[in-house]
C-alpha cells in the first residue's frame, strides 16, 4: 500500500508557500490609533459612536481592515468649498 513518493512530489512540496497569517491586511487597534494621531479611547469612543470604520472583534482585541479604513476615509472625503460658511466678523455692517 505504501507507495514511494515520485521524484516530482519533493520538489513540488519544497516549493509550497507556509500558510499565511490570517490577520494579513488588518491592524490592530493601537496601531490604528497610531496612525490616526489619536488616543486608543477617541479610537474606542468612536467606535460606540458609530463613527468608526467597520472592525472585528476577535477575543477582546479589536481588529481593522485596512481597505475598509481607506474606503471609509474616502467615503468621508470633502472638497473644500470657496464660499465661506459663517460671516466674518466686522464686515458687511
Amino acid at each position: 500500500m505504501n507507495q514511494p513518493l515520485a521524484s516530482g512530489g519533493a520538489e513540488r512540496a519544497a516549493t509550497v508557500a507556509p500558510p499565511a497569517d490570517f490577520l494579513d491586511g488588518f491592524i490592530s487597534e493601537e496601531e490604528y490609533a497610531a496612525r490616526r494621531g489619536v488616543s486608543l479611547r477617541t479610537c474606542q469612543r468612536d467606535r460606540q459612536l458609530r463613527q468608526s470604520p467597520p472592525f472585528v472583534v476577535i477575543g477582546r482585541r479589536v481588529y481593522y481592515r485596512i481597505e475598509a479604513v481607506r474606503d471609509w476615509l474616502l467615503a468621508r472625503e470633502q472638497e473644500a468649498s470657496r464660499k465661506p460658511s459663517a460671516p466674518r466678523a466686522g464686515r458687511g455692517r
